[in-house]
């Protein structure tokens, strides 16, 4: 009885409600390398509790953050202007560093809106297995996801939308950089020739850089596709 008790208060003693996590930007994003200017970023994380908003000092690549050791923490990297977030995940038995990506950005992006909300669903979320049973997560249902999440109904699969042909006509001649890394930049050239891309609903970025221009396309869930053309933001 006295060795059952003494384990448990060891155990008790052992055990860590709040943890230290190293976040990291791998990697440039592709803007600043295009335009070799480093961001301004906002970090904004679930801490598996709530919602913390984070000023990022300039040209920084990784930051130490506490979060709650039992559940889903979720972290987003907002550049400064209308660009598309850097995003990162951690949940229990993964490692403590965290590397957080564009193409991850718009998916932790809707997490955090879940969770300043509703914050107990999320945080039972695991992001590894989402991973494992989808081949790209971009292709996620959003809408059917949160509503799977909420109702404590994902595991009966999860809902995934189609890729559409969307075609780029009337862009300005031009190298079209990429704000993320699983996305194709493209390049058009003087004789204005129209471009087309697969891609899933979703918003999208591309620079161009002699130009400053930033064209941001826009899929619905229908698979109609639009765009608009504006000055890429100071950082």
């Amino acid at each position: 009885m006295i060795l059952t008790l003494l384990l448990l208060f060891l155990s008790s003693c052992s055990y860590e409600p709040w943890i230290d996590v190293e976040l990291v930007i791998p990697e440039q994003h592709p803007f600043e390398d295009a335009f070799s200017e480093s961001m301004w970023f906002t970090l904004s994380y679930f801490n598996g509790e709530r919602i913390v908003d984070e000023h990022i000092p300039k040209g920084s690549r990784n930051v130490s953050v506490k979060v709650r050791s039992g559940g889903l923490a979720v972290f987003s990297f907002r550049p400064i202007g209308e660009l598309g977030a850097i995003g990162g995940f951690y949940e229990p038995g993964d490692e403590r560093r965290v590397n957080v990506l564009p193409e991850y950005g718009a998916f932790a992006e809707m997490l955090l809106n879940a969770a300043s909300y509703r914050a107990e669903p999320v945080s039972r979320l695991s992001v590894r297995e989402v991973l494992t049973a989808v081949d790209d997560i971009q292709a996620i249902d959003e809408t059917e996801f949160l509503r799977d999440i909420f109702n404590g109904t994902l595991g009966y699969g999860i809902k995934l939308n189609d890729k559409y042909l969307v075609r780029y006509d009337s862009i300005p001649e031009g190298v079209w950089i990429s704000e993320r890394f699983d996305i194709p930049s493209f390049e058009i050239d003087f004789t204005g020739e129209s471009v087309s891309l697969m891609l899933y609903p979703g918003v999208y970025r591309y620079a161009e850089v002699s130009r400053g221009l930033l064209l941001t396309v826009i899929v619905d869930e229908e698979g109609e596709g639009s765009f608009m053309m504006s000055g890429i933001p100071l950082w």
